[in-house]
Parts: structure tokens; C-alpha cells; sequence
């Protein structure tokens, strides 16, 4: 199950809310100003948004509602840091290795509630549609047809009347306490007796007949559907008790209109004398002639009430503008930071050190696990959220392009992405492995015509929008490079410019701020590095990045790790290992505000110790 869906259903719940508070609130208003008919159609519209839980999706949200948990880039990075990735590179060049099959699932709040709130849509609807089988099943089986003629003739005579071609089957049943009519396709008029009155059987008719040519048992299993999905809301309950009383009004409404009083009051008096038999039952989709107290009393009202009423066109247009700027608004919104097109907070990332073993650069409680077999499991939360991937890497070293260190790795609460294989730019395609559902599904997609079987990386920077970057040795200290993009969020792949022509050798680290700007971190050779090329053309053209640091870190070598982006704000990792000296090691930042046209070091991230 999805809990993206339950995401969706809550924020259109809480929506939508608001405007059936309002609704409540106004209801004694606007029955004296607008028709039944009126407020019937307008809790058939809200109706009909509760009954459609997905939010409108637009391709660029215009709105932008963040939520706290988009803090600032530096509350996050500092958080991420401070789990000691970068205070010992002995921690964190050491590989994630731990057995998933020991781990314990602990599912995360938001899937116990999504499982709670499949249970009770189940319960519900099981529970009503039981009660309204063994109702029509009880009241079929001690049911007689209608044997008087005199109301065989008045029944088709105000059908006809009333321009209803589909007759409707009339039954006396001792086990309904009233009339009522049941069901949707070939619905049943069933009656407690055939002792009724020419003028008290029309006003039934009537009644009924207007039920069932505005197919309101349709509009009630609307809204017990509705009720059914949204049953943890209060607010709906209230609703759907006001939209049944609503629907009663309407059609009292629909019989005596351009009736005088006296009329009025004898189908006020028809009710009343059905009202003196039992309770109907509380049945979900059937229609009743009369109903409860407080109920009657608010029919009763409007009855008797003369006055003429607007229907109340600009008012409906209104409530109309209404209910779409709220889907509007849901559609701009998200539940814990997650659209499709909103930037992703950084997500653990991984990258090379000098000597080729993949680090984690950014710790964000989201990690990978390998056990002895090479089953591949994703970790989520610190562990409270154990994925299973139906992927399986070699640990034996002897498959090109299916190892650990061969694989790129980009873990977030919102986007996992794995992009593994050997691939030959021919027969052997580049595979990527997606999720946006924190590993409940997987989609695997292939990249043909791609190459690269070494060192691979791949990130996200919104859920649409992503990067690949795929290395493979071109001779002893030589790797030629290869960047994709995707737009459609993992499906399709489109290859990019390169820097191969410039510098073509083992990468440490890359990053890409949207999709012009991106960088690629190198292997230090000649000089002390850091090698960096980037572009922000979407890879028409490379450049190196010129990079300025205190002298103070002349003596060591630079190593780039993998870029860190959120939003425009960046932090650019450098690992440190002295020439002279391999204890002394650390990492230094360099930090960007412009989704990194220009970078500065900066050394309030710095956990070096001794290594200045």
C-alpha cells in the first residue's frame, strides 16, 4: 500500500474541511436567502472533491507553502555533519557492510497510520453494505406484491405524470417501518401496508419518484464512499448528516413547490402520520418518506415556508471558485516537504577517496546494507524503515560493473536511486533502480547506448530531475566520463557534453545544483588538487573551477568529494590527507549561495583537529 495516498487523502481532508466548516456555519444563512436546491448542489460538488482523493498536479508549482522541516541549508548540513561523517576519515571510508536480513522492519508512523486508516475504510464499508444486504434481503422475503387496484391505478398515474417511463416496482413489506425506496438499478418502493389514502399515496409517490429521477440512492452511496475514506475527520460526519437532511429538504421542496399552504400542510400531515410507526432503521443508501425529530422539524419549516427563494447563481459560481482554489492550493502543497518538482532536501550521498574506497559525504540517517550474498537493502530513518531492493551486487570482485564501489548510491525519504551494470555503449545497458515510495516499489530503468562500468554516481534535485555520471578506464590511471540527465524522474535518459576532452581521469565526486550547473571532482595527480571541471550550460561546455584556500593547507593533498545541494545553497566537501604525514586527515568545506556559480571556504564546518 501506498502511504502516498494516504498523504494526499489527509491534506484533501484537512482542506477541504475548511470549506465545510464554513458551509455549516453559514447553513441557517443561507436556507433563508437559497433554495433547497441550491445547497443540494453545492454538497454535491464537495461531495464529488472528497470522493476524488489525488491532488491536481501541475507541471511547475507556483505556490510555494514550506513547512518546517525545510530548515535552513545550515541547520541541515550541520545536523548531517554532526554525526562525525567528516571528523575521521577512517570513519567514514569505512563501507556499509552490515547484514539486512538481521535488521528488524519497524514500520514509521505514517505507515501505521496509513494501515489504521485502510482498516477502518474496510470496516466501514463492510459494515454498511452487510447492514443494507440483510435489510433488502428481510424485507423481500416477508414482501407481498400490491394487490389493491385503486393504488395500482393511482401509482401509474402519478408516474405518468411525473414523466417516470421506468416504472417502479411497488411491494407491501411488514418489516419496513415506513416507505422507503432501495436500491440503484431497478430500485423497490416498498410500503408498510395497502391501506393508504388516494392523496397520502400520491404525496409518497411523489416524494419517492423525485428520488429516484434525481438518483439520489447514487448521491448516498457518494457519500458513504466519501465517508468511508475520510472516516478519521469529524468535519465529513457532520457534513454527510447535513447533506442527508439536505437531500430530504430538497425533495419536499421539489413536491410542493407552487403549491398553496393548505396543500402544504397536508403533505406536512402525511409525514407526521407515517412518523407514528417505528424508527426507520439506520440504513445507509435507502431514501425515506419520513425521518427523526430534529430532522422533520427543520422539513416541516421549509414546507411551510412561502417565501420565495433565489437559486443563487453567482453564490454557486462562488462556492465553485472556492473548491477549485483549494484543489489549486493542495495541488501546490505537500505533506512533510514532498511534491514532484519541489527541491529534495539532501539526501545521503556517496563518494571516492584518494584510494578509490567509497565514503559517505552526506549522512542523513538513509543508508544502503549488502549482505554475504549481495542482496541490496536501503535503510531508512536510522533504521526504523528497512527496504528490501530487488537488487543483488557481486561481492566475490570478479563481475565488471555489478560491485560494490562499481554502484551510485542516492538515498532520500522522498527519492532512492541506484544506477548499477556494465555497460558497453552497446549490448549491455546502464540499469537504474527507482523508488518514490521508500522502497515499497521499485521501477527499473534501463539507459541504452550508455557506457561506463567503474565508479558511478547519481543524484536528484527534485523528484523529476536527476543526474548520472558513469566512469570506465580508458588505461593504468586514465577513465573516461559520461553524464545523463532525466526530466521525467528516472524513465528516460539524455547524454550530455563531457569533460573527457579536457581531463580524463578517475573521478572522486560529483554534483549537479539544477540542471545547467554541475561539477565533477578528480583524482589528484601532478599538483596537490583539488581537480574540479564544472559547466553551467548543461554540459555544452567544461571548465576548471578555480578554487581558493588559506596557504595553510598548501601540505596536503585534496581530494573533491561529492557536491551537497539544497536549493541554491551548497557545501562543497574537500578530504585532506598530508603528504608527509597519513594521520593527519580531515575534511574542509567550501560553501555556495548561488546554487555554486561561486564558492568560498569556509571553516565553520571544519572538524580538523590537528591537521591545520
Amino acid at each position: 500500500m501506498r502511504t502516498s495516498l494516504f498523504s494526499d487523502i489527509l491534506l484533501i481532508s484537512v482542506s477541504t474541511s475548511l470549506m465545510i466548516i464554513g458551509l455549516l456555519l453559514l447553513s441557517p444563512m443561507l436556507s433563508k436567502h437559497y433554495s433547497a436546491k441550491w445547497k443540494y448542489g453545492v454538497w454535491l460538488i464537495v461531495t464529488i472533491r472528497l470522493l476524488l482523493p489525488f491532488p491536481f498536479s501541475f507541471g511547475d508549482s507556483f505556490v510555494s507553502i514550506p513547512l518546517p522541516e525545510s530548515s535552513r541549508i545550515v541547520t541541515a548540513f550541520q545536523e548531517n555533519l554532526s554525526l562525525g561523517t567528516q571528523a575521521d576519515i577512517s570513519v567514514i571510508s569505512q563501507p556499509v557492510q552490515q547484514d539486512a536480513g538481521a535488521s528488524n522492519h519497524t514500520p514509521s508512523l505514517m505507515i501505521i497510520m496509513a494501515l489504521l486508516w485502510l482498516s477502518g475504510v474496510s470496516l466501514f464499508l463492510l459494515y454498511h453494505v452487510m447492514s443494507y444486504c440483510l435489510f433488502r434481503k428481510q424485507a423481500l422475503r416477508w414482501s407481498n406484491p400490491l394487490l389493491s387496484d385503486r393504488m395500482v391505478s393511482k401509482i401509474n398515474q402519478v408516474s405518468n405524470e411525473m414523466n417516470v417511463k421506468c416504472s417502479v416496482i411497488v411491494l407491501t413489506s411488514r418489516t419496513v417501518p415506513n416507505p422507503m425506496l432501495v436500491g440503484f438499478y431497478k430500485p423497490i418502493l416498498f410500503l408498510p401496508h395497502d391501506q393508504y389514502r388516494d392523496e397520502d399515496l400520491e404525496f409518497i409517490m411523489k416524494h419517492e419518484l423525485v428520488h429516484y429521477k434525481r438518483h439520489d440512492s447514487v448521491y448516498k452511496l457518494m457519500l458513504l464512499i466519501v465517508q468511508a475514506i475520510h472516516w478519521f475527520n469529524p468535519f465529513v460526519w457532520f457534513m454527510v448528516r447535513e447533506v442527508v437532511r439536505e437531500i430530504e429538504i430538497s425533495c419536499d421542496d421539489a413536491v410542493v413547490r407552487k403549491q398553496d399552504l393548505a396543500y402544504r400542510k397536508r403533505y406536512c400531515e402525511a409525514i407526521l402520520s407515517e412518523m407514528q410507526h417505528n424508527a426507520a432503521p439506520h440504513v445507509a443508501l435507502i431514501t425515506n418518506f419520513s425521518g427523526g425529530k430534529h430532522t422533520m422539524k427543520q422539513r416541516f419549516r421549509s414546507i411551510l415556508n412561502m417565501n420565495e427563494k433565489r437559486n443563487g447563481v453567482m453564490a454557486f459560481i462562488t462556492v465553485l471558485i472556492l473548491i477549485g482554489s483549494l484543489a489549486i492550493l493542495v495541488a501546490c502543497t505537500n505533506i512533510g516537504g514532498r511534491t514532484n518538482n519541489a527541491a529534495l532536501k539532501p539526501g545521503s550521498i556517496y563518494s571516492y577517496d584518494s584510494s578509490g574506497e567509497q565514503v559517505a559525504v552526506n549522512d542523513t540517517g538513509n543508508s544502503y546494507s549488502i549482505n554475504q550474498e549481495g542482496n541490496v537493502s536501503i535503510s531508512y530513518q536510522n533504521g526504523a524503515i528497512i527496504a528490501k531492493t530487488p537488487l543483488k551486487l557481486d561481492t566475490t570482485g570478479t563481475v565488471l560493473g555489478m560491485g560494490r564501489t562499481d554502484t551510485g548510491f542516492f538515498i532520500s525519504g522522498d527519492k532512492t536511486a541506484i544506477v548499477y551494470g556494465f555497460a558497453d555503449g552497446n549490448e549491455s545497458p546502464l540499469h537504474v533502480l527507482v523508488s518514490d515510495d521508500r522502497g515499497e516499489t521499485w521501477n527499473d530503468y534501463t539507459i541504452e547506448g550508455a557506457k561506463g562500468y567503474d565508479a558511478k554516481f547519481i543524484g536528484f534535485t527534485n523528484k523529476q530531475d536527476g543526474w548520472i555520471v558513469a566512469g570506465g578506464s580508458a588505461g593504468v590511471g586514465h577513465s573516461l566520463n559520461y553524464v545523463y540527465q532525466t526530466s521525467d524522474g528516472g524513465k528516460t535518459w539524455q547524454e550530455l557534453g563531457n569533460p573527457n576532452d579536457l581531463y580524463a581521469e578517475h573521478m572522486t565526486g560529483a554534483g549537479f545544483a539544477n540542471k545547467e550547473i554541475g561539477f565533477l571532482g578528480f583524482r589528484y595527480y601532478e599538483d596537490s588538487g583539488p581537480v574540479i571541471y564544472w559547466t553551467k550550460d548543461k554540459g555544452e561546455t567544461w571548465e576548471k573551477l578555480v578554487v581558493s584556500l588559506p596557504e595553510t593547507f598548501d601540505e596536503y593533498q585534496k581530494t573533491p568529494l561529492s557536491p551537497i545541494f539544497n536549493g541554491k545553497e551548497g557545501l562543497f566537501p574537500i578530504l585532506l590527507r598530508h603528504r608527509d604525514n597519513e594521520n593527519l586527515t580531515g575534511t574542509i568545506y567550501l560553501s555556495s549561495k548561488d546554487s555554486g556559480l561561486t564558492w568560498t571556504y569556509d571553516a565553520s564546518y571544519d572538524k580538523l583537529g590537528n591537521t591545520k
